[in-house]
């Protein structure tokens, strides 16, 4: 229950939160913790829903996170070999929460009730500044199930900024989860004739049809490029974005596309896969290859036009205005407190799930 006090009294004291935590492979733990007390210009807010990014969470589960294994080096902006990050990990970055306590000095700018989108794990409540709370304010009336989005949207867009896509292209999308699936969306967005996704699950392509994609399945014998430039003709697709975090995911979006095409990357790749073969088509196609990453202090390509704040707003308007469709992309609400069962679902039956997203009960 929201606590009275903290909501009309401005008590400075939070309640505990209950936190999740990976505190190795395969351990998913709730652990409860003391916040910091609510400073003047602070604000509490109570977890609402929270999605589960499938790629990015599932590696730390699993223990194959590149960070894990290698150490970073933010100064050179370099992993060498050494000792990784340890455990326990707080994942998630994708919470919808409602604030339930304001700083007497923040009182102007945020309101008790206000839901607000925050880049923070998963746990029960957070306390955060009042300027990330503000810049995270919903619209009025948004369905939180809806704004859960927002972020993997900024995600996609920035994806298919990077891809460079122009009215007419014929687009691949490779990996129909939640990110491939807006990413699609997007590509029609910015002028896209045709998109074509692509994925060994069924209920994925079942979506990606819904939303005007041609579905493309990978469990078959026959060969995708080959199938695609049945649909392009013989030169292939003019843009692939890889949105599967597999090398041979990335290998096949290298394979479909024309000469002198841009493969652009919106996963993140982990552990020690096969498939990838770089003196194929992607060298004798002179295949452009492009990581999109908008965080971790990489600037968008086109910063300062396009920045982390613009994108956000945009990816927010996006869901809001309905320009991108998210209803019915999530299969699965699993108590927060039943955490373990979420992961394990994602970890043995990928087939059944799209978005996974975790519910708080207050």
């Amino acid at each position: 229950m929201t606590q009275p006090a903290l909501a009309h009294q401005g008590i400075a004291v939070c309640p505990p939160t209950t936190r999740l935590m990976i505190t190795g492979p395969g351990n998913v733990e709730l652990i409860s913790e003391n916040l910091p007390p609510l400073g003047p210009t602070d604000v509490y807010a109570q977890a609402v829903v929270s999605g589960i990014s499938h790629g990015t969470e599932m590696a730390w589960v699993r223990g194959s996170a590149a960070a894990l294994h290698r150490s970073w080096l933010p100064e050179q902006r370099l992993f060498t070999s050494g000792a990784g990050r340890d455990y326990p990990v707080a994942p998630g970055y994708e919470t919808i929460a409602r604030v339930t306590a304001v700083g007497s000095a923040a009182r102007d700018r945020i309101a008790v009730g206000d839901l607000v989108a925050l880049d923070r794990p998963h746990a029960t409540g957070h306390v955060v500044s009042v300027d990330t709370a503000e810049a995270g304010r919903l619209p009025a009336g948004i369905d939180p199930e809806r704004a859960v989005f927002f972020i993997l949207t900024r995600v996609a867009l920035g994806g298919v900024h990077d891809a460079g896509i122009h009215i007419g292209d014929t687009v691949v999308i490779v990996g129909l989860g939640t990110v491939g699936l807006i990413a699609g969306q997007l590509a029609y967005l910015a002028g896209a004739r045709r998109v074509i996704g692509i994925d060994r699950y069924p209920i994925r392509l079942e979506a990606a049809e819904s939303l005007g994609m041609t579905a493309m399945h990978t469990d078959t014998e026959a060969d995708v490029a080959h199938l695609v430039r049945k649909l392009t003709g013989s030169a292939g697709a003019d843009v692939a974005i890889e949105a599967s975090g597999s090398y041979a995911g990335l290998h096949e979006a290298i394979r479909c596309v024309r000469v002198g095409a841009t493969v652009s990357t919106v996963a993140s790749y982990h552990g020690d896969q096969g498939g990838l073969r770089l003196g194929e088509e992607y060298h004798r196609n002179r295949i452009t290859l492009v990581s999109s990453m908008t965080v971790n202090g990489c600037p968008q390509r086109t910063h300062p036009a396009w920045d982390p704040p613009r994108l956000s707003a945009t990816a927010r308007q996006l869901v809001t205005d309905g320009h991108v469709r998210v209803d019915g992309l999530i299969t699965h609400r699993i108590p927060f407190s039943d955490a373990r069962t979420a992961y394990g679902l994602i970890d043995t039956r990928p087939e059944e799930t799209i978005k996974v997203v975790l519910t708080y009960d207050h």
